[in-house]
């Protein structure tokens, strides 16, 4: 399947999505922020680990997301059931697990006073007990957070009802990747950039291709078109509710370079997967996490908001283990080649996001092969505007 070069290809199959400028106020504004934090963050589905990340029944990590103000703790009880609780002691307050990640042999034990709770959230011991008034420990234990897995992505709601369980909040999306082998690529990188930036400034510079040419023209010339009608214009578009992806042809990059030939034979092989499109294939799952296909390797991001400018970009690339040194060194020389690719990213979200404060220009200008970020936006403003 070839790229069609026509022009306005994806707005005859989206026109609720309209052609006019999109509004900046939402990348600058502390109050659209506000309704940000409190209409999504609040009540969407958010993707916070990967089941690896707790292998073992009793292992736990705290995630802290800024956005919400809230520490969440995740544990894996010995039912092999992933759980999520508010990381707070219900005597005083205290945040009851401190550590990043660990393993909890019996109970998690609050360092202020001893509460004990087990990995189920459930109070167990109350330290000088019988000297309380009235204490019913089966109304104290920790506050449960909605929390489920979906290929062994862990997601969390922070609303205390949500609307939608996780496959429905998914749509479409598990049948689209059903079968992709998730559990045989393990993490292979992460890393992590804090950025003077909007998140949805982040998200959008990397929901596209058409910049690629022109802004890592030289750390990646593999990027570089034929042409660059013809690199600008992606292979596939999909909606999923409020879930998106694109994909991109091979045929779209040039040829690799001498030097990439001999690094392509380091690494395992990556022909195409059947469940992707294209060549490299980029979901937007809503709000803030991105899952992008290459081969028989994937990268997630997620772009946690910490201010109206603020955003931290956590990056994790899965692959083949190695199997051989030779292989260890090809992935560990793409690994630096990419994060002096995020790098390049990273002082550009910031110089937009300077501009954009200045108020010099009031919308952004979105071409027809940037339907996917005017699809993002319409969700962002649809999820504020529900109230």
């Amino acid at each position: 399947m070839k790229t069609v070069l026509e022009n306005h290809r994806w707005v005859k199959d989206n026109l609720d999505l309209g052609t006019g400028p999109v509004p900046v106020e939402p990348c600058t504004s502390e109050e659209f922020y506000e309704l940000e934090r409190d209409r999504i963050f609040r009540r969407m589905w958010l993707n916070v680990a990967r089941d690896e990340d707790l292998p073992h029944n009793g292992d736990y990590l705290v995630k802290n997301i800024e956005v919400n103000k809230t520490s969440v703790l995740l544990v894996r009880g010995q039912d092999g059931k992933v759980r999520a609780f508010n990381n707070v002691c219900k005597h005083r307050g205290n945040r009851l697990a401190w550590e990043d990640k660990g393993h909890c042999h019996g109970m998690f034990v609050c360092r202020f006073h001893a509460w004990a709770y087990d990995q189920q959230g459930k109070l167990k011991h109350v330290s000088d007990e019988a000297n309380f008034y009235e204490l019913d420990k089966a109304k104290l234990g920790l506050k449960p957070i909605a929390a489920d897995v979906w290929e062994g992505f862990i997601f969390i709601n922070l609303d205390p009802n949500p609307s939608e369980t996780l496959h429905e909040y998914l749509g479409g999306l598990p049948e689209q990747l059903k079968g992709y082998p998730f559990e045989a690529q393990p993490r292979i990188f992460t890393y992590n950039i804090d950025e003077k930036t909007n998140w949805k400034v982040l998200l959008d510079a990397q929901n596209e291709i058409y910049h690629l040419p022109f802004l890592h023209k030289r750390s990646f010339p593999v990027f570089g078109p034929r042409n660059a009608l013809h690199f600008t214009r992606t292979l596939a578009f999909k909606r999923f509710g409020r879930h998106t992806v694109y994909a991109v042809e091979e045929e779209a990059v040039e040829r690799p370079t001498e030097l990439e030939k001999v690094i392509d034979k380091l690494v395992p092989a990556t022909g195409k997967l059947p469940q992707m499109m294209g060549w490299f294939d980029f979901y937007t799952i809503f709000p803030n996490f991105c899952v992008l296909f290459l081969g028989q390797s994937y990268l997630t991001y997620n772009m946690w908001p910490e201010g109206v400018d603020r955003t931290h970009w956590e990056i994790n690339l899965y692959g083949p283990p190695p199997r051989n040194p030779a292989e260890r060194f090809g992935i560990e020389y793409r690994v630096t080649r990419l994060r002096d690719l995020w790098q390049e990213d990273a002082s550009n979200h910031e110089e937009i996001q300077s501009s954009l404060n200045t108020g010099a220009i009031t919308h952004f200008q979105l071409q027809d092969e940037e339907i996917q970020i005017r699809h993002f936006h319409k969700m962002v403003r649809d999820e504020v505007a529900r109230g």
